[in-house]
């Protein structure tokens, strides 16, 4: 059963998605570039600077590449609080609405420095993906997500319904600041009978309930650690029009990432559900 305060029912379980599958190639450009981004603090903190120059050092990655679009930044911020003691995790979710993604590869250590005012200068380098797609999105294809709300305690059971605008295929990835799952189709890999069917064909305008297995209705449950009293979670949705099996052995917010990126973006739409999750 998925783990990453996810709880269906009392099993408890490691998920390991094992599988043997080439990935499909599509016509599309993957693009290594080496870029760097360039950020002033002033009212802001260091490490709020730092991911400004992150987001700069993207937008100079898809001008290397010929992309003069404007770029929207997507930032997942995970939180987890102990005492006194904050853990903050982020990552960069960096898409462009006309025909490219960018996954950052690696960041180098950032250089200060200070302008004449007394501003903090951060400086950063960065390795990246760039993925250029030779078509457009399908405004067409959408979906609508019903009945997840924004907090839910320990105890609380969520469900939420599932309604999309064309037939197709859906995963559902769940990403916190310890671990990544898939919770659809999620696959147990001990006891197949409690996993999730992973060629499930959705309907158009069909609205349908999760969990969508029997043994877990009705709804999953949250299991936070000891030492959190709270955490967030995202969810990634990821629907598309043909069946794109997940096919690697580790769920990881980069792994995730480059197999959403791979589907050519006419193929697929993406959204990010965060929810907090609190101890009773």
């Amino acid at each position: 059963m998925p783990t990453n305060n996810w709880k269906i029912k009392t099993i408890l379980v490691t998920l390991y998605l094992i599988t043997f599958y080439i990935e499909p190639v599509w016509a599309q450009n993957k693009i290594k570039v080496h870029v760097s981004g360039t950020s002033i603090s002033r009212d802001i903190t260091p490490k709020e600077a730092l991911q400004e120059a992150i987001f700069e050092a993207q937008k100079r990655a898809y001008k290397e590449v010929g992309i003069t679009e404007d770029v929207s930044v997507i930032t997942t911020s995970f939180e987890n609080s102990n005492g006194n003691k904050v853990n903050r995790y982020f990552n960069e979710i960096s898409t462009i609405e006309a025909n490219a993604a960018i996954l950052v590869d690696s960041v180098y250590p950032e250089k200060r420095s200070f302008d004449e005012y007394g501003n903090m200068i951060i400086k950063v380098e960065i390795d990246a993906t760039v993925y250029k797609y030779n078509k457009k999105k399908d405004p067409s294809l959408f979906f609508q997500i019903k009945g997840l709300k924004d907090t839910y305690y320990e105890n609380e059971l969520i469900s939420f319904s599932f309604i999309p605008s064309q037939d197709g295929y859906l995963k559902i990835f769940s990403v916190n600041g310890k671990e990544a799952i898939l919770l659809y189709p999620y696959k147990n890999p001990i006891s197949d009978y409690l996993s999730d069917r992973p060629d499930v064909l959705f309907r158009k305008g069909v609205s349908v309930e999760f969990p969508i297995h029997p043994a877990y209705k009705p709804g999953y449950s949250i299991e936070l650690s000891d030492e959190n009293k709270s955490e967030i979670d995202n969810l990634i949705f990821v629907y598309t029009k043909i069946d794109v099996p997940w096919i690697r052995n580790k769920v990881n917010l980069n792994n995730i990432l480059k197999w959403i990126f791979k589907i050519p973006i006419d193929l697929r739409v993406m959204q990010i559900k965060s929810i907090i999750q609190k101890q009773s």
